[in-house]
């Protein structure tokens, strides 16, 4: 199995993962940070009822829904000379930096409720379109850019170091800003306009190192439902959006929670910081070395698995700020495995649709997977607001001890739930074993006839 795989031969330049996977730096810590902190800024540090913090939340589940599939079609049905996805990155970039800073400042007076829940829902709304633009473009780029699952792979070890980063920055900064103090730190405002102004610089830079298939561009347009119902036809994207969905939940869910967690119930979280930091290097180096033999689908079941026993033991030690740290070390492992091996299973996927139809159909994917997946967003930002509040959690006060189990319940035990339904869902995805690595081969060789083509098709234009 594992000498099938490696008679597949394929090169992607350095040049093009490192601005791939610094661009996906600035796209990532700009959505990351509003997506995961907003509602704690909020209700934390302005005040906001919950309640209507999360009505604003389902609220926003619609456009959430529907603006995907149809930005998607859009960038795979565009053509320029540089092709369908780098124009939306480079010249989306100024509008997504301006949308992110315009979510820490509210415009309306801070005594008002009304108020605050409309200026939550148009921050939503702004920087999910413009995050929902550029996401498609780098939902799309990697299947684009590798389709081997070696050069997937390796395209994962640049973009996860770079992940780490933004990993880092996302929780570090919230920590040192919104934690540990009342009111706003002095050093908030000026960040936040660094960062969205750094942010749209490095995607329009970036932009001109990025590769994407320019022979796509000599397919046929497709009309949009029937982008959909082609999609629709594929099991295995299904089958893969089942732990897909639940995913997005528990990434929600402990991203939002983790705040909440060092706020109220570990209030000494360099243990479990430094050790979670040690579980995703740990986790990046075992997980890159073992996905060409494990293969994805192997890799990511072991990685669920893990993840969910980290949770678990945090529900039953995550007061005691020392023993909590053994724990995050498996949520750390757990969780850069999830973070490598996703991609790699969903490039498996665009690749049997393209065996189909004969088409690269990357960003219909990408709007399809977030319908049905974004939607989660707001069901665990409710859900985790509804949890809590069930249990009694009061805002800027000490808690009770029914608060604190509240916390655990809604941060620990539901993402536990959910990743032992991943893990038995994910058993069922049928892209794996050596049949599947001879297939691969079969688009490889599909892609070289493609290009021949689409050069084919410029040289034959340039003596028009």
């Amino acid at each position: 199995m594992v000498n099938n795989l490696e008679l597949l031969k394929e090169h992607v330049p350095i040049k093009i993962k490192l601005n791939f996977s610094i661009a996906g730096l600035a796209h990532g810590l700009m959505s990351g940070l509003v997506f995961a902190n907003l509602t704690f800024f909020y209700q934390n540090k302005l005040a906001a009822d919950p309640i209507l913090i999360s009505t604003a939340w389902l609220i926003f589940a619609f456009w959430n829904t529907i603006n995907d599939p149809i930005a998607s079609y859009f960038i795979d049905n565009t053509r320029t000379r540089i092709g369908r996805r780098i124009p939306f990155i480079r010249y989306g970039s100024f509008f997504y930096g301006l949308a992110f800073i315009f979510c820490w400042f509210p415009i309306t007076p801070l005594d008002s409720q009304i108020g605050l829940f409309f200026n939550f829902l148009a921050a939503l709304f702004i920087l999910d379109t413009m995050y929902t633009i550029v996401g498609a473009c780098f939902f799309s780029l990697p299947n684009e850019i590798a389709v081997t699952a070696k050069q997937r792979a390796s395209l994962s070890v640049y973009t996860t170091f770079f992940g780490f980063i933004n990993l880092i920055l996302g929780l570090v900064l919230p920590i040192i800003l919104l934690t540990g103090q009342e009111g706003i730190h002095p050093l908030f405002i000026p960040i936040i306009i660094v960062i969205g102004i750094l942010g749209s610089l490095v995607l329009f830079l970036t932009s001109f190192g990025i590769k994407e298939n320019l022979f796509a561009q000599l397919q046929d347009h497709e009309g949009f439902i029937e982008g959909i119902k082609l999609t629709l036809k594929n099991k295995p994207f299904w089958i893969l959006m089942i732990p897909a969905f639940f995913m997005q939940i528990i990434s929600q869910v402990t991203s939002t929670g983790l705040l909440y967690y060092i706020e109220y119930v570990n209030q000494t979280p360099i243990y479990v910081i430094i050790t979670f930091l040690l579980g995703i290097i740990t986790g990046t180096i075992i997980n890159l070395k073992k996905i060409i033999k494990w293969q994805p689908k192997k890799t990511g079941i072991y990685n669920l698995i893990i993840l969910a026993a980290g949770v678990t033991g945090l529900f039953f030690f995550g007061t005691n700020p020392i023993i909590s740290a053994i724990p995050f070390f498996l949520i750390g492992f757990g969780y850069i495995g999830i973070f490598i091996t996703t991609p790699v299973l969903m490039g498996d996927v665009i690749d049997y649709d393209e065996l189909i139809t004969g088409k690269r159909r990357e960003a219909i994917y990408g709007g399809v997977n977030a319908v049905v997946t974004k939607p989660a967003i707001s069901i665990a930002n409710s859900t985790f607001l509804g949890i809590i509040t069930s249990f009694g959690f009061v805002i800027n006060q000490p808690q009770s001890d029914s608060g604190l189990l509240g916390i655990l319940v809604a941060f620990c035990l539901l993402p536990a739930l959910l990743l032992i339904i991943s893990a038995v869902a994910l058993y069922w995805y049928p892209l794996d074993g050596s049949e599947w690595l001879k297939k691969k081969q079969i688009i490889l060789d599909l892609h070289k006839e493609k290009e021949k083509k689409y050069l084919q098709s410029l040289s034959e234009g340039s003596r028009e």
